[in-house]
């Protein structure tokens, strides 16, 4: 029996160096004075234009910024150089290249990610993610998000298996939305005390804890024991 494995990315596979309010100030600050209600306009917008599945969010975003600060600086420019910032301060561990590369041994895996689609690919190259993965679905590149089941399916379609698990940070978004469309889940909880865990298969506080499969429940353990 094939198990294909989709993963999300922020805040899974990858985590931040650099909190992204500090990544913000630093990409307006040549420019100008950057403001708590600059950065809270940013957010609303970049949020909404994700949510929306909206063309060029990050411009979008900062278009928000630019009307509310003054800035020698267009805002197709801050959204290309904060693109960058937040590219670079993406922090990929060995534990986590481990685990995607024990998957990859036995089973078909993919990354199955909200956001904007020329960025998170760019984060995959970055980490040469992109190599080591079956498939790729953002959001905005097919103008569904997750929860919505309607990306889980085309995820589905995308590595046809006979079952399916998703490993995820966001209860609603992965864990709710995956177990909706029939995959089994692994929630990352990131060393949370989540109150409710109930539509998880197994919960983890980082991918790199799948290394160690025998702590994991007989449904989801075989996918993740290496085969040596």
């Amino acid at each position: 029996m094939t198990t294909a494995v989709y993963f999300d990315l922020d805040g899974t596979l990858c985590s931040y160096a650099v909190p992204f309010e500090e990544q913000f100030e630093s990409t307006v600050a040549p420019y100008g004075e950057p403001s708590e209600a600059a950065y809270d306009a940013y957010v609303d917008r970049l949020l909404d234009a994700l949510d929306s599945c909206e063309s060029e969010p990050y411009r979008r975003a900062f278009e928000a910024v630019t009307d509310r600060i003054p800035l020698d600086v267009t805002p197709e420019t801050l959204a290309r150089e904060y693109c960058e910032v937040e590219r670079e301060a993406s922090v990929v561990s060995a534990d986590t290249r481990r685990v995607l590369d024990r998957v990859a041994k036995t089973a078909p895996i993919g990354i199955l990610t909200n956001g904007d689609d020329r960025q998170q690919r760019s984060k995959l190259e970055h980490h040469g993610l992109a190599e080591a993965v079956d498939e790729v679905i953002v959001s905005n590149g097919v103008d569904v998000r997750k929860p919505d089941r309607r990306i889980f399916d085309l995820a589905k379609a995308r590595l046809p298996a006979d079952d399916y698990v998703y490993v995820g940070d966001s209860y609603e978004e992965d864990v709710l939305g995956a177990r909706q469309a029939g995959f089994r889940t692994v929630y990352v909880t990131a060393n949370d005390e989540p109150a409710d865990v109930e539509a998880a298969d197994a919960v983890v506080s980082s991918v790199g804890d799948l290394l160690e499969p025998e702590s994991l429940p007989a449904s989801i353990r075989p996918t993740f024991r290496t085969t040596s």
